[in-house]
């Protein structure tokens, strides 16, 4: 199924042009105040590909921050699933090793359970895959990281073994272009006269881009050592004291986070026969997020909630999916007002005193 292809620069353009004319086409583009989003392209010249990292996270494209599941009038109710084809050009490794840790946890894919009397059920969410399976996504390799980049301390970038449909690889004059899953080839496939077979020199030049993007990591963040001064208890209930003190409950680093998964289901009645239900994101931070019917909140403090989180991130992740909760791709960092983010905050407690 990998396939191992080049595209020159030329031909990038007029690609995207055709695959604009079967599926909604979204990639980075500049809005009107300057930032950079992804969006639906109109006009192809004015895809952006020398924005700083990391771009904003393509999660809202699988799962949206508002998306409605279903409208009701009486005895009538109309599925509300989204169907729409997509190809999404431009999204990065770290964002491609997060939708894969998504898609587990969307899926309902767990460890098997210890507990042979209660196993673990699979509950698939047909929102989440209704999108995802008609989504394919072109990632682009980091050739220069930011700063706050530290997704190869993780293994999650800056470029991908597997994973992914389709990946390019900026090699100066041309791309190279690796195929990743049976969608990613049949779009190659359909304008394969654009690319060419790649050469040993093209090999060797993605080697060295390789080399090279690994080399400016300023960044290294070791989530392992981590998890294990936790689990040995050397992780003083002071530090995350220190942590809840500095959190302003914003919601920033979790709405940011293209890992976290959190959301809620909201009826929204337009009169006593008809209405409209909602699923949206949400987050464990806030304090309503646990609270039962009868009112009560289980992590009504702070440092609990805060506590919660990072251990999702580094434990609880980790045992369901085989992964961290976390994929280096620094946005809490540029995200939070209060410097409590993953990279910081695991500084902070090897260093605790």
């Amino acid at each position: 199924m990998k396939a191992s292809l080049v595209l020159d620069k030329n031909s990038l353009s007029y690609w995207l042009r055709q695959i604009r004319k079967e599926s909604n086409l979204i990639a980075p583009m500049r809005s009107v105040n300057g930032d950079i989003v992804f969006e639906s392209v109109d006009q192809i010249h004015e895809v952006v590909l020398d924005y700083p990292l990391p771009p904003p996270p393509v999660k809202e494209f699988i799962s949206p921050q508002m998306e409605g599941m279903f409208e009701y009038k009486r005895d009538n109710i109309s599925d509300l699933r989204d169907r729409q084809k997509r190809v999404v050009f431009g999204a990065r490794s770290c964002d491609i090793s997060a939708m894969n840790i998504t898609d587990k946890f969307f899926g309902g894919e767990t460890e098997p359970s210890y507990d042979k009397r209660h196993p673990n059920k699979k509950f698939k969410d047909s929102y989440y895959f209704s999108r995802r399976q008609n989504i394919v996504f072109i990632s682009l390799g980091c050739n220069n990281p930011a700063p706050t980049c530290f997704c190869q301390s993780l293994g999650t970038g800056p470029f991908l073994d597997k994973g992914f449909d389709i990946q390019l690889v900026d090699l100066a004059d041309r791309y190279f272009v690796e195929t990743g899953s049976n969608e990613g080839e049949k779009l190659i496939n359909k304008h394969r006269h654009l690319f060419t077979e790649a050469q040993k020199q093209d090999y060797d030049d993605r080697y060295e881009a390789f080399l090279s993007s690994v080399s400016k990591f300023e960044k290294r963040v070791n989530l392992e050592e981590i998890r294990q001064m936790i689990i040995d208890g050397k992780v003083p209930e002071a530090l995350w004291e220190w942590v809840a003190e500095r959190c302003f409950e914003c919601g920033g680093c979790v709405y940011e986070c293209p890992v976290c998964t959190c959301f809620n289901i909201v009826d929204c009645p337009h009169s006593k026969d008809t209405g409209k239900r909602f699923k949206i994101w949400d987050t464990c931070f806030f304090k309503g997020f646990t609270q039962t019917a009868g009112g009560n909140i289980p992590a009504e403090k702070k440092v609990l909630r805060t506590k919660r989180w990072w251990f999702h991130k580094v434990l609880y992740d980790l045992e369901q999916f085989t992964s961290f909760g976390c994929v280096g791709c620094g946005r809490c960092t540029i995200t939070c007002p209060g410097r409590i983010d993953i990279a910081t905050v695991s500084e902070k407690i090897k260093r605790w005193r």
